[in-house]
């Protein structure tokens, strides 16, 4: 049970990394995440992943892999809609554009893998 929580815990942590580097990229949240939420966004999530798959054996836990692999998704989702409607000229912010070019390549790995790890097999 401790490394389902351990593993809960660093998934939350790794998500809400990537969610304030998007919103920062964007302007629309006032914080300034340094290094650490780059390195946390990709690394604590899959570490979250590995715990938790290595501890799940039933159907809820997974559904909670699965499910932090789809808010991953949607992060990337978020991060190429604000690059094309920005290169399109529909949506204007001041900054670059690397934050969300990082956020949207973790996610093409981390939400895979977790709908992946939601679904691995277990040994009879």
């Amino acid at each position: 049970m401790l490394m389902l929580a351990f593993g809960g815990l660093m998934v939350v942590l790794g998500l809400l990394s990537g969610g304030v580097l998007t919103g920062s990229a964007v302007g629309v949240s006032g914080l300034q995440p340094g290094w650490t939420a780059w390195l946390a966004y990709p690394g604590l999530t899959l570490l979250g992943y590995g715990l938790f798959v290595a501890a799940a054996n039933d159907g809820p836990i997974q559904g909670l892999t699965r499910g932090a692999g789809a808010l991953c998704t949607l992060l990337g989702m978020a991060a190429i809609a604000v690059l094309v409607l920005r290169s399109l000229g529909i949506l204007a912010f001041e900054g670059g554009t690397f934050t969300l070019w990082w956020v949207f390549a973790c996610s093409l790995v981390l939400g895979p893998l977790g709908w992946m790890g939601g679904k691995m097999p277990r040994p009879a």
